[in-house]
This record gives structure tokens, C-alpha cells and sequence, in this order.
């Protein structure tokens, strides 16, 4: 937000240059010329100057919002937070935001990570294991598999794969030495039933 402080006035004096600009006969200053002006301008010391500007606010900003949660208000703030989330009507007031698709993509972005390092423990944890081979065996898990195989895209990835397998020399070295045996079997085996 702040980051926009410092470059609106910059867009806003480049704008207002290229208005007080001498009028051609043409409908006015076409897009390449004013972007080579935005350029321009971008590339001097005060345009780099109002860039590093903003970006070193936008930082500022983001450390403020941390001294803040460390502050008596912000220890109101984590009050607040925690009576709401301890509510009995909050799990209907969480669906509720979790409809709006730019609260929930936000909201997915801030707990990624932290949700990447709980998949990655749950992963080595013996109990969850057993929980989830279990579940791979029930009946409903191996049909919802089962249709997903049948389906067309899956097909379709299967075929890319086995195609990108065939392409590589060591896959194929190995496919036709199988096949070598495998005809070598064949054979013998018409031997022994002639014989």
C-alpha cells in the first residue's frame, strides 16, 4: 500500500508531462512513446530513487505490523482474535468467509508453509501411516481409484508417461533385453513340446 504512495506520483508526473507535451497533428503520443518515456524516466536516478523508496516502506510496514502484535494493543488484538476463534458460533462464521474465493486464497497463502511442516511430520508418525493404509484399503477408496484410472485425462497421462519411458536409451535397453528373454522362452518352449 505504501509501495503505491511513492510510484502514484511518479505515474501522475509522467502523466502530467506527456499532457504539457507540444500537440501533434496526430491523435496524440502513441503507446510506445509514452512507454519509452515511463522507461526513461524509470531508469534515472530519482525514478530508482522513488522505486527503493517504496519497497524499503513496504518492509517498514511489514516490521510495524510485528511491533504491533507485540504492543499492549496488539496483545488486545490476539484477545479479540482468540475470543473469536474460541466461539461456539465460529465454525458457521469460518464457512461463511471461506465462500469469498479472495479471503480463502489469501487465507491459503498465509498457512502454506506451516500446513506443508504438518503434512511432512504427519508423514513419519507410525499411527498416521497405519490410519491412511487403512484407509487406501477400504472398498469406497479403491472404486473412487478404480474410476479415476478409467478416466480419459488419466489415460491420456499414462500414455505421455509410457512414451517419455520408451524415449529413454537405459528404458529401452531394458525392454529389449525382457523381450529377448521372453522369446527365448517361447521358444524353448515349442522345443519341449515337439520333443
Amino acid at each position: 500500500m505504501l509501495r503505491l504512495r511513492h510510484i502514484i506520483p511518479c505515474i501522475l508526473m509522467i502523466l502530467l508531462l506527456a499532457s504539457c507535451a507540444a500537440q501533434q497533428p496526430s491523435s496524440g503520443a502513441d503507446y510506445k512513446e509514452i512507454k519509452s518515456m515511463v522507461i526513461d524516466i524509470l531508469k534515472t536516478e530519482e525514478g530508482k530513487k522513488a522505486i527503493e523508496e517504496a519497497q524499503k516502506s513496504s518492509e517498514q510496514s511489514s516490521g510495524a505490523i510485528m511491533q504491533m502484535l507485540s504492543s499492549p494493543q496488539g496483545q488486545q488484538i490476539q484477545m479479540a482474535v482468540k475470543e473469536v476463534l474460541t466461539d461456539p458460533k465460529y465454525p458457521e462464521y469460518l464457512k461463511q468467509m471461506m465462500t469469498d474465493p479472495k479471503f480463502a486464497g489469501e487465507f491459503a497463502k498465509a498457512v502454506q508453509e506451516a500446513n506443508k511442516d504438518i503434512h511432512k511430520q504427519l508423514m513419519t508418525d507410525p499411527e498416521y501411516q497405519s490410519l491412511l493404509i487403512d484407509i487406501m484399503k477400504q472398498e469406497d477408496f479403491k472404486k473412487i481409484i478404480m474410476e479415476v484410472m478409467k478416466g480419459k485425462e488419466y489415460r491420456q497421462q499414462t500414455m505421455t508417461i509410457m512414451q517419455e519411458a520408451i524415449e529413454n536409451p537405459l528404458f529401452r535397453l531394458e525392454l529389449m533385453e525382457l523381450l529377448k528373454k521372453a522369446m527365448e522362452e517361447e521358444s524353448k518352449s515349442k522345443e519341449e513340446q515337439k520333443g
